[in-house]
């Protein structure tokens, strides 16, 4: 006996170890283990991909964000240099320059000076640097301090012109000519510098941020906020040695905060705009991204552990006294009853099982009768689905026809065929015709004739129906429903008294449904529907869908025309000018979002006043609606945008379409204008056009820039004697003022 117990003690933990192995084996333990292992393994995985990701992601964007608003500074400064050399350009090919007339250039000087906001001050320097004149009270001792070497092998070159008022001043220099094309001297222009600096501060970002101009020896020349150009850059000299471009990192002892620098080139000059912010504003973002990170991982887990507590304490014990319950329910024990002092879902999982044992038997026998009841309800089930699936093919009708007008816009022609489309699939019909009233509204006309293909499986328009077929105000089923209002279902047309033949019609109707078209009780057209596919009768869920569609087909009809006379021309058929200058707009905004470009077109018919005079205003008028049929025939349909700008003035905006290609089709234009011959006399007439082009944005980047600016070309065509194209230039007449 002691051999025997003394075995079996050392088979079995014994103590503590055995409470331990216990608690470690049972349900509940496993139940805590397998939560937190369910809910922590992958919550730790996502929250080290995201923070390393997003951290990489966020130091990426921070980066480029910072290299870009360096490289708008350098691009926006480059852009104000190009503009005050195109200035001096002018100011070099004025005759006083040319001739070498010091006397006329100095007050032309002053005038350019005063003209230019963007101007400080103009000073014209010999071959040896001396001065020759200027638009201040310059010291005629004054020397020249720029590198001349550097205008032989480009236009012109920045530089520093002499210090001023704790700043350092930006100029332009160039080399200008006299008429024999001899070397004159040098025109050295000094740009604005609060310009300059308010050009510079647009970058400026966060609170820490400074941007310094610098020249080809790393000089501070521009820095904003403020002029502290010897603070950090006495630091970071060492760094811009080794670097020509790029963003990297500046830390040193002498510097109170580490800095972030992003240096670029200004192309072309070897200038460079540096841009230098603390790291700790930089990177805040990333670190405020990880602390949140951190805390949110360490609740989760906490709030984890404790719901894995809860859940084992409440579940686990309920469970396994269900368990047991169950299993001698299966046993066959039917007076088994569960003990659970739970009141949650467990507690009423215990409750109902005990009501289950003790009503199974009583349920056997109501599950029978709920199976003959579930029959039943499954034939009213099939018989709704069928009314359902009804209905629902009639909401996807509608929605497709409504989709579609809208897809159609303005172009009624397109609108009609929609509306006959549709009607003859919704009616499952195999033919249909859409009618009109004339412009007169007195009879209907037909327009429309479509057919069901059964090869293709869609409508085909039928092209050589008789088009002399007016119907009056209740003469025949059309004329009926247009005199009433009323749509009517007619199912043996032959026995009809209103119905008849029309001559030459091939197909015999068998069914007919004639649904008009009407707005606010006014009717204005009527849609025939004619013989369904399976030669049944139409019945009344095909004609509620039909009036329902073509309800909403005459609102949207109405509407169109309405909306067609508001932005449309009454003589022309072209866009109205405010409609134009609306889509303008909107293309402004999609090119410079999208640094597209497009193109004006504007032009006028020559001497067309004296036309007028010639041959009366109504022939002139009749001149018009014909030019603008070659104009739009000339453009891309539903791409570019026509329009009548005023009088005989007509405009076009060309999408993605740059100055050469425009070019290409105001020439078209232009030649088949003038070998057009136009009817409105006895005898053939001819008329030409001149046409100016201008595009964005090379031109201008502003609406009415670009207008006045085709506008200028126009002129320069008329000045140099009509009848071409051209297109703008800088060195064309003052800009239009239209």
């Amino acid at each position: 006996m002691p051999e025997t117990q003394s075995g079996q003690s050392r088979g079995r933990p014994a103590g503590w170890q055995r409470r331990v192995f216990n608690y470690l084996n049972s349900i509940k333990t496993k139940l805590i283990a397998s939560f937190l292992v369910i809910t922590l393994t992958p919550l730790i995985y996502i929250s080290y991909v995201m923070l390393s990701n997003a951290t990489a992601g966020l130091l990426n964007v921070i980066v480029n964000n910072s290299l870009a608003h360096a490289r708008k500074a350098s691009i926006d400064l480059n852009r104000f240099v190009a503009h005050q050399f195109e200035i001096i350009q002018l100011l070099a090919n004025s005759a006083p320059v040319l001739d070498r007339d010091t006397e006329a250039l100095k007050p032309l000087l002053r005038e350019f000076d005063k003209r230019y906001f963007s101007i400080e001050k103009i000073q014209l320097f010999d071959l040896q640097g001396v001065l020759i004149a200027a638009s201040n009270d310059t010291p005629s001792d004054h020397k020249a301090d720029f590198d001349v070497a550097t205008l032989e092998e480009k236009p012109f070159a920045l530089c520093n012109s002499a210090k001023s008022a704790g700043r350092n001043p930006v100029a332009v220099v160039v080399k200008i000519f006299d008429r024999a094309g001899s070397p004159f001297g040098f025109l050295l222009v000094e740009l604005n510098h609060l310009q300059l600096v308010t050009m510079f501060s647009e970058s400026v970002v966060g609170n820490s941020t400074r941007i310094y101009l610098l020249d080809e020896l790393n000089r501070p020349v521009i820095s904003t906020p403020g002029f502290d150009s010897q603070a950090d850059l006495a630091i970071t000299a060492p760094r811009l040695a080794e670097h020509n471009h790029g963003v990297f990192a500046i830390e040193s002892s002498e510097l109170e905060k580490p800095l972030l620098a992003s240096l670029l080139p200004v192309t072309g000059h070897g200038w460079k705009v540096l841009l230098l912010q603390e790291q700790q504003e930089v990177y805040f973002l990333v670190q405020m991204f990880q602390r949140n990170l951190y805390w949110i991982l360490f609740l989760t887990m906490l709030v984890a552990v404790i719901i894995a507590l809860i859940i084992s304490q409440n579940i686990a014990l309920p469970i396994l006294q269900v368990t047991h319950g169950a299993n001698e329910l299966a046993s066959g024990r039917f007076d088994v009853r569960i003990s659970v002092a739970n009141t949650d879902e467990v507690g009423q999982l215990a409750n109902n099982f005990n009501f289950m044992a003790d009503s199974l038997a009583g349920k056997m026998a109501e599950l029978k009768e709920a199976y003959e009841e579930l029959q039943i309800r499954a034939q009213t089930i099939e018989r709704k689905n069928i009314e359902l699936d009804r209905k629902v093919f009639e909401i996807g009708a509608l929605y497709k026809i409504g989709r579609t007008m809208v897809e159609v816009g303005i172009d009624l022609d397109r609108l009609l065929d929609v509306v006959i489309d549709k009607s003859i699939e919704a009616a499952n019909a195999k033919r249909g015709s859409l009618m009109l009233l004339d412009e007169n509204q007195e009879m209907l006309e037909l327009q429309r004739v479509r057919i069901w293909d059964e090869e293709s499986q869609q409508t085909l328009p039928i092209y050589d129906f008789q088009r002399n077929i007016n119907i009056r105000p209740g003469e025949g089923i059309a004329g009926k429903v247009l005199q009433t209002g009323e749509m009517l279902i007619i199912n043996d047309p032959d026995n009809h008294p209103d119905f008849k033949h029309y001559p030459g019609e091939k197909n015999r109707v068998r069914q007919l449904v004639c649904v008009p078209l009407k707005v606010k009780n006014v009717t204005f057209g009527v849609i025939n529907i004619v013989n369904r596919k399976d030669d049944a009768d139409f019945k009344k869920p095909d004609t509620d869908l039909l009036q329902t569609m073509a309800n909403q087909a005459a609102l949207v009809l109405d509407n169109t025309k309405l909306f067609k006379l508001a932005i449309t021309d009454g003589l022309t058929g072209l866009f109205m000018v405010r409609h134009f200058k609306n889509r303008l707009a909107e293309e402004l905004k999609r090119s410079r979002r999208y640094q597209k470009i497009f193109s004006l077109l504007f032009f006028d018919i020559d001497h067309f006043k004296k036309f007028n005079d010639t041959y009366g205003h109504q022939t002139g008028d009749e001149v018009l609606k014909q030019v603008a049929v070659i104009f739009k025939s000339q453009l891309r349909e539903d791409i570019d945008v026509p329009a009548r700008y005023g009088g005989e003035e007509m405009i076009a905006m060309l999408p993605e379409t740059d100055a050469a290609g425009a070019m290409v089709v105001a020439e078209r234009l232009r030649k088949a204008i003038e070998a057009y011959e136009f009817t409105g006399s006895e005898k053939p007439l001819h008329v030409t056009v001149s046409i100016g082009v201008a595009e964005f944005p090379a031109h201008d980047t502003d609406a009415l820039g670009l207008i006045r600016k085709a506008d200028t070309a126009l002129y320069e065509c008329k000045r140099k004697g009509r009848n071409q194209a051209a297109v703008y230039d800088a060195a064309m007449a003052v800009v239009s003022e239209k």
